[in-house]
């Protein structure tokens, strides 16, 4: 704001800083023209550094939230094991099915052998074959597996929208720490700023006789603590940049394209409800109860070792020692087998499917109870985020007001500069606990919505 006492100079102070400027030294005039220079030089070199920057690429929520699932190494490990496990249930279904195989064969060798059918000696040898077998019994060992593996598929997409989740909610905060760190820029700006113009009151007061040299000592020190913040924040920023570039799997700095904080959360049902739901669809739970069928499907798996199966095998033959092979056979075989001793490999198969059975069902109910407890702290962070938000906007209101005040009278003369400066320092920790109550706001928004596996519409 134009400060009204800047142009209050009189004729002596004039003539005494056009004094001041005849009496300068070869060495101060040398100083101003290197000065001069440097700048000169810089104003040429700047356009060139800054052609020579990289363009900062900017992304949306929704963008860089879709980028995370495409390229986040846990979320893609996630979506692999899906595939593995849609492969693994193929394969015990094909199970059910009996196996064919085609075969055959042409050899020849240096020594003759006598052909009773040509009477003739002959050195090479065709043959073909074809061949079927299935098992007949099994003790139902494949059906269990195939249950095995169709609980192992529900697992794996479980444990998959559960990592969706997981990235959706760090990339959430990856966003909103960027987004925060860019607006704690523009507050540091602003208190640069004033602290400026604080410092040019100051020193013409001081011209005019109405305050001290200590004032603009003190308003310098100030300038210099706005300074170094904003040094800070925009290093700040740029870590933020980086760690969002890094999160969507951008090389470089990414900046978020909606530069403001969410200032309200979306609505939602009561606690009661929100505990109900999170038990009975969270994400995590519904992976663990997964993972605690998949380990009872293996233990009943297991004790299929112990029944005997039978397979049969059939097969249809060709065979000639002149080309095509003309000379056919077919065979069928019915094998039983009773698995008696193995080195008690079968009891060691069922202690360890047990022994995975009862961690995976203390993992189920613990997975529950973590659900219970962290949506029931989620939203109560969210309703102390709420009020810190208005709290934090009566602040900053409180404190703009207060420096207006705080500058009129140290205009006047009624204030110090340690008045004016308390005021100055109040509303830059107002400005940051605005930014700050905002930002834990949109993350706890967003670990509600992680806890419970959908999104709050608002």
């Amino acid at each position: 704001m134009p400060w009204p006492f800047r142009s209050m100079t009189d004729d002596r102070g004039r003539r005494e800083t056009a004094d001041t400027q005849k009496r300068s030294s070869p060495m101060h005039s040398l100083f101003r023209g290197g000065t001069v220079a440097a700048v000169a030089l810089g104003i040429v070199i700047a356009p060139v550094a800054g052609a020579a920057q990289q363009p900062v690429r900017s992304v949306t929520l929704e963008e860089a939230i879709r980028l995370a699932l495409e390229r986040d190494p846990a979320a893609v490990a996630a979506e692999e094991a899906v595939a593995t496990a849609r492969a693994n249930h193929l394969e015990a279904r094909g199970a059910l099915l009996p196996s064919v195989n085609l075969s055959s064969s042409y050899s020849n060798s240096s020594n003759q052998r006598f052909d009773q059918a040509t009477g003739q000696l002959v050195s090479e040898s065709y043959a073909a074959q074809a061949q079927a077998s299935y098992e007949l019994f099994g003790g139902g060992r494949r059906l269990a597996q195939l249950r095995r593996t169709s609980a192992g598929l529900a697992a794996a997409d479980a444990a998959y929208r559960a990592q969706r989740f997981q990235t959706i909610l760090a990339t959430t905060e990856a966003y909103y720490n960027a987004v925060a760190a860019a607006e704690l820029v523009r507050a540091a700006a602003q208190r640069l700023e004033r602290a400026r113009q604080q410092l040019a009151f100051a020193q013409t007061r001081l011209e005019v006789g109405t305050a001290t040299r200590s004032d603009v000592l003190r308003a310098e020190l100030e300038v210099g603590r706005a300074e170094l913040a904003l040094v800070e924040a925009e290093a700040g920023e740029r870590n933020a940049r980086l760690r969002l570039g890094r999160q969507i799997g951008v090389q470089g700095e990414v900046e978020p394209a909606v530069v403001t904080l969410p200032e309200a959360a979306p609505p939602r049902p009561p606690l009661e409800e929100l505990v109900a739901e999170a038990v009975s669809r969270s994400p995590s739970v519904l992976a663990a109860q997964a993972d605690r069928q998949e380990a009872r499907a293996a233990r009943l798996a297991a004790y299929t070792s112990y029944i005997p199966s039978v397979r049969a095998t059939g097969g249809y033959d060709w065979f000639a020692y002149q080309f095509p092979p003309n000379e056919r056979s077919w065979s069928l075989r019915i094998t039983a087998s009773v698995p008696l001793f193995n080195g008690f490999q079968r009891e060691a198969a069922v202690a360890r499917a047990a022994a995975s059975e009862r961690i995976a069902e203390a993992r189920a109910r613990d997975a529950e109870l973590a659900a219970r407890v962290a949506v029931e702290a989620a939203a109560r962070q969210i309703d102390a985020a709420e009020r810190r938000v208005e709290i934090a906007r009566r602040g900053i209101e409180l404190a703009r007001e207060d420096l207006r005040v705080q500058e009129e009278r140290y205009q006047i003369g009624n204030a110090t500069i340690l008045d004016l400066q308390a005021s100055q320092v109040a509303l830059a920790e107002a400005e940051i606990e605005w930014v700050n109550a905002r930002q834990e706001l949109g993350i706890s928004v967003a670990r509600l919505e992680a806890v419970l596996g959908r999104r709050l519409e608002p």
